[in-house]
Parts: C-alpha cells; structure tokens; sequence
C-alpha cells in the first residue's frame, strides 16, 4: 500500500509516479544484476563511459527496497529518496530524475552509508 504522503504527491505532480517508478526499475535491475536494464534508467547504454552504477558496490541479490519516497517534483523532474538494506548495510540514496524525449532518467545519484 502506498503512504498516503506519496499518494497526495503523486496527485499533485504526476512525474513523481514515473519518476518512482524510474528508480525502482534502476534497483531491481541492480539487485537481479541485469547492468543493461540499469543503464537504461540512465537513458544509456551498457558501458557508456559517462554513467556509473556506483551502487553495485553495496548491492548484492539479496538487497531490497525499504522505501521509496519522492521529495520534490514537478512537470519536468523529481527527486527520490531511497532507503537500500543489503547484507554489506543499509543505504540512504538520492535520485534526480528527469523528463527526456524517451521518457523519464535519472541524471544524477548518490548514496550514504546510514
């Protein structure tokens, strides 16, 4: 079930649903260790010099998703906050993703060791 904070937002800015959705895709792409699917949430391709996927250094396969939320968000961009639990710790993460021709991308991330 959705919070109801995440539900308001969604309503009030329909990108924070892509966006959401955008990221998700990108950590259970990590998680199942599919690196091209995960660039795809870049708008990249696999090996693109220009993308990291920084967090393969904590995710593992038995990593999940203990929330996601949206901050901030408007018609052409949103940030996600998401909290990661792997067996090497648990991670907060920042996500700023963005609308492009293709469909919303993340442009930028980083991550902490909470």
């Amino acid at each position: 079930m959705t919070p109801p904070a995440v539900v308001a937002l969604a309503t009030a800015h329909p990108f924070a649903v892509q966006a959401e959705s955008t990221v998700r895709r990108y950590l259970d792409a990590l998680i199942a260790g599919n690196e091209g699917s995960a660039y795809a949430a870049f708008g990249a391709t696999p090996g693109d010099p220009n993308v990291r996927l920084t967090e393969e250094a904590f995710i593992d396969r038995g990593a999940h998703i203990a929330s996601l939320r949206t901050t901030r968000a408007d018609a052409t961009g949103a940030t996600v906050e998401a909290e990661i639990v792997s067996s090497r710790g648990s991670y907060f993460a920042t996500y700023h993703v963005s609308g492009s021709p293709s469909g919303p991308v993340i442009d930028g991330h980083d991550y902490i060791r909470e």
